[in-house]
């Protein structure tokens, strides 16, 4: 690890030589980092005694004098401590010494915690860490040589050394070398000097040639001291001058009296002074071959040191190199981003001074406001946007934007005021009777599609000044908007809708007392001989008349009133004394205000880009085209949009759904069952809206739509009240009034229904069906079962029934009205039941002899044999004589005649007096049928009597004629 490499080599070059001569430093050791079998041990690197100053004392100045002079003017007397732990990590200890021997770590820091270092003066240094700590060292060496440790420990351990203040560090380098070499100097005189001969070492100049110098010498020395020769002889130990001792060489085979040579040697080294001399120039050998030892030891600390210098150098000067090619392109860099970020000037001169009146000047303000939007919009890093240049440019700038974007919206105020103004003063867009017309706004759509690409620009720049232009243009157009449709309403129902003089005279109203011609149409029975249909069908809006747009602006200017007609305005064809019925009135003024509100919503849309979010640079160089706007369009805005759309309609048309709910109030007031019509063409033109975009316009139909539902809901229970009152109001003869009402109801209601049978108004109108129809038939069983206008009631119940249910069933089938189908089928049963009762029962009173006889006989026949009736003894032949004979035919010409002015009196309606034929035609069916069961029965029950009717079918069919032509 390198931070544990440059921990041993700081330990090799400067605490090693330290260790036998620094109590200080021995005594750290063992008391905080002499556990070396720990895991979390620490090895001391260095360290230097401080003295940190008092709170005040920054500005303290360091005078001469003594070591007790100088220590008052501190406090708080530390070491600092570099230590390196097994993981490699240095960390600085601020120590205390509490006692003699004894210190006490008083705070640790890891070294990315240092944010930067400052040198004051010789002595004083701050360090901030957490916070600034204020040091002062004694010795101005001591504090150089551990910053010079603390700085190469920093570059090797850290990415990104802190900041230094004040710190030369190639000087400090100097100065710690400068140190390093008087430390040997001072080391080399305390060594014992070389011998004779032998060059001294200097305290100064290259280490490297010190080293080999030293070394050359000390080489030369040894080899001589080794090979000089030993002259003269050994001396014996009895003499001080013994004789010299030939040396001769031993054989292997010759056994050596090994105690006797070391005897032999002893006393040779100890007679001759000259083996003392040997061993003591060895010694210095020896000496001398230890202070080499210690010198190449401190210069190998030497040349660590100054490799380490030098690559020190060369990773500045790589960093230097890295550095010049990095503020190369940063220039580059900036000058690329002044140049992206400068505006010219005659571009902001544009945004001050251009016109905005001319189409020209316009497009010139889109092109200079897309430059200034260019740069304002445009992303940067966070460095860049926070350089003081930048953020001063975009300010600039900025004020630019805001006084073109506070000119732009104030200028369009004006204009838009201005042509709302102008409209509502055009004498020529005055309405008259027989000119119904809702003008268009072309001049003013076109005059603001010039302004469009700016709106655009202020959408994106001043958000807050877009949305007040959208409220001002839409109140000044609702000031237009406002008057034009109130003034087309109130002509419309002033001079084109028919009235009626009295709310009763409704031919649609069940409790009426119309009688209008159609409620005097009289049906015959099940017969095509009914008069056609009534014209109804051609006052509906949708398929007789219709709203037309203003094409021929030239047929209009012989009235004078083509000054400020467009091909978006739009008019209902009514002649000038020509009236419309409310629904077919209300329809064409829905369709025509429907239309108008769609298109000045396209408008709005496409004018202020609700569509589509856009930057001034994209509408320059692909505008977005305006579409139809008379087309209903797709709902495709965002939520937020769509709302904001919703919102400027309501203000603009404002007027609009107040005005249609007085026009639907009035109608229904006048005519009730208008609000049918008027229900219709409301779905009709929420089915046309229907997945588009109109918001605005749907909700305003829904509310209309629930009010006119809750209206027709209303005149249904008021028509059911009208009904069950007419129990106990009219007459108990002919066709009631609600019978005579209905199917015109039925037929109004069916024309407005034709080709709409998708609408919820087809629900509603047959729950209104069901409901009306059963209280009818309710009410009429009721009222046939009161009647007492007949000389029978029972007859008179019948002829009642007869009337209501044959008026019910013709008029409808006349009418082919088949949502009424099953309740026909029921009128008709009812109606054809009813008339066979009714033709029994008046047969029977005037044939009861006959019918009473003949009766009894065909009981007899049913129990008896045929041949034993005439023995019984109430219908033997005496019997059958007396009955047969009490109605000869003058009896029954006479019965007849009676009976036929009867029956013209129950049927002499004349709502339906095609039902006297009907009757009449039914008594003479059941004469005949009668007349032929008689006759029957006294073939098979009285064979032999030669008895027969006093009068034939020829004469009965004769006298049935003879009365039908007298009548």
């Amino acid at each position: 690890m390198s931070s544990t490499r440059g921990g041993e080599k700081l330990t090799a070059s400067m605490a090693m030589p330290k260790s036998k001569e620094d109590p200080v430093r021995q005594q750290l050791i063992q008391a905080l980092f002499s556990d070396s079998a720990s895991s979390t041990s620490e090895t001391m690197l260095t360290y230097v005694k401080i003295f940190e100053e008092e709170k005040g004392s920054k500005e303290m100045t360091f005078k001469k004098g003594t070591s007790a002079e100088r220590a008052k003017m501190l406090s708080k007397p530390r070491y600092l401590c570099m230590t390196v732990k097994k993981n490699g990590k240095v960390r600085l200890h601020k120590v205390k010494k509490t006692s003699a021997t004894s210190y006490h770590i008083g705070r640790t820091w890891h070294l990315d915690e240092i944010k930067s270092i400052e040198n004051v003066d010789a002595r004083r240094w701050t360090v901030v860490i957490n916070r600034p700590y204020a040091w002062v060292t004694d010795v101005p060496e001591l504090k150089s040589e551990f910053q010079m440790m603390l700085l190469k420990v920093l570059r090797s351990n850290l990415k990104r050394l802190p900041t230094l203040i004040n710190i030369d560090e190639l000087a400090l380098a100097t100065q710690f070398n400068v140190a390093r070499e008087a430390a040997v100097a001072h080391r080399s005189s305390k060594m014992p000097p070389p011998p004779s001969g032998v060059a001294p070492i200097p305290n100064s100049g290259s280490f490297v040639q010190d080293f080999e110098n030293r070394l050359s010498i000390q080489t030369e020395r040894l080899k001589r001291s080794a090979t000089a020769p030993v002259s003269g002889t050994i001396p014996s130990a009895a003499s001080p001058r013994a004789e010299p001792v030939e040396p001769r060489p031993l054989s292997e085979s010759e056994p050596l009296d090994e105690s006797l040579e070391l005897a032999n040697v002893y006393s040779i080294i100890e007679s001759d002074e000259r083996i003392k001399d040997v061993m003591d120039e060895l010694d210095k050998g020896i000496e001398e071959l230890d202070d080499m030892d210690n010198w190449l030891s401190l210069y190998r600390q030497e040349l660590d040191s100054m490799g380490d210098d030098i690559r020190q150098i060369e990773s500045q000067n790589r960093g230097l190199q890295v550095q010049t090619s990095n503020q190369a392109s940063l220039l580059r860099e900036l000058g690329n981003l002044f140049a992206a970020i400068t505006i010219p000037e005659s571009v902001l001169d544009a945004l001050k001074k251009e016109s905005l009146e001319r189409e020209q000047g316009i497009k010139n303000l889109e092109k200079a406001a897309a430059e200034v939007q260019d740069v304002l919009l445009a992303k940067y890093d966070e460095d860049v946007a926070g350089m003081n240049a930048v953020r001063d440019r975009m300010e600039h700038y900025g004020a630019h934007c805001s006084n073109f974007a506070s000119r732009l919206s104030e200028s369009l105020k004006v204009k838009m005021q201005h042509q709302a103004d102008t409209y509502l003063n055009d004498k020529q867009r005055m309405l008259a009777k027989g000119f119904v017309v809702m003008y268009g706004y072309e001049p003013i759509e076109n005059y603001f599609n010039l302004y469009r690409g700016l709106i655009v620009w202020l959408r994106e720049m001043d958000p807050r000044r877009y949305t007040d232009l959208q409220t001002i243009y839409v109140n000044n157009m609702n000031r237009l908007y406002r008057k034009e449709i109130k003034e087309f309403f109130n002509v419309l129902s002033t001079h084109h809708v028919a009235k009626l003089e009295k709310p009763d005279d409704s031919e649609f109203v069940f409790g009426s007392v119309y009688q209008g011609s159609l409620i005097s149409r009289g049906g015959t029975a099940i017969r095509e001989s009914l008069t056609s249909p009534s014209d109804f069908t051609g006052r509906i809006p949708w398929r007789k008349r219709s709203t037309r747009d203003i094409q021929d602006l030239s047929a209009l200017s012989d009235a004078g009133r083509n000054g400020t007609l467009y091909e978006s305005s739009r008019r209902i064809d009514v002649g000038a004394e020509e009236r419309l019925a409310v629904d077919e009135a209300f329809s064409q003024a829905l369709s025509i205000m429907v239309g108008i509100a769609a298109r000045e919503q396209n408008y709005i849309s496409d004018l202020f880009t609700f569509s589509k979010a856009m930057s001034m640079r994209m509408f320059i160089e692909d505008p977005p085209a305006f579409g139809d706007l008379e087309t209903k369009r797709k709902t495709t805005l965002d939520l937020k949009s769509s709302k904001r759309l919703a919102q400027l309609m309501g203000i603009l048309f404002d007027g609009l759904s107040v005005e249609l709910n007085n026009f639907a109030e009035m109608g229904y007031k006048n005519e009730s069952v208008q609000c049918v019509g008027m229900l219709i063409a409301i779905e009709r033109s929420q089915i046309e809206l229907a997945d588009s975009d109109q918001v605005h316009l749907t909700g305003m139909l829904t509310q209309l739509h629930t009010k006119l539902v809750t209206m027709f809901e209303k005149y249904v229970e008021e028509q059911v009240k009208f009904i069950e009152e007419a129990r106990h109001k009219t007459k108990r003869k002919g066709v009631l009034p609600f019978m005579r009402i209905f199917p015109r109801f039925a037929e109004k209601m069916e024309s407005l229904l034709e080709g709409n049978e998708d609408v919820e108004a087809r629900k509603l109108i047959k729950t209104a069906y069901d409901r009306l129809v059963r209280m009818m038939f309710e009410s009429t069983e009721a009222v046939a079962k009161e009647t007492g206008d007949y000389d029978d009631n029972e007859q008179g119940s019948h002829v009642v029934n007869i009337e209501n249910m044959h008026h019910f069933y013709s008029e409808l089938r006349q009418r082919k009205i088949t949502n009424l189908e099953s309740y026909m089928k029921y009128a008709k049963s009812s109606y054809e039941s009813h008339l066979d009762t009714y033709v029994r029962g008046v047969v029977r009173k005037s044939l009861v002899k006959l019918l009473d006889f003949f009766d009894g006989v065909e009981g007899l026949v049913k129990a008896k044999a045929s041949e034993d009736v005439g023995f019984h003894l109430t219908y033997n032949k005496q019997a059958l004589k007396k009955v047969i004979s009490s109605y000869p035919t003058s009896a029954v010409r006479k019965d007849l005649v009676h009976l036929y002015r009867k029956v013209e009196k129950h049927f002499s309606s004349d709502d339906e007096e095609g039902l006297l034929q009907v009757a009449w035609r039914g008594i003479q069916e059941e004469f005949i049928r009668q007349h032929g069961r008689f006759t029957k029965l006294i073939q098979e029950c009285y064979p032999d009597a030669g008895i027969q009717m006093e009068f034939s079918i020829q004469e009965l069919l004769s006298i049935f004629s003879e009365i039908a032509k007298s009548h």
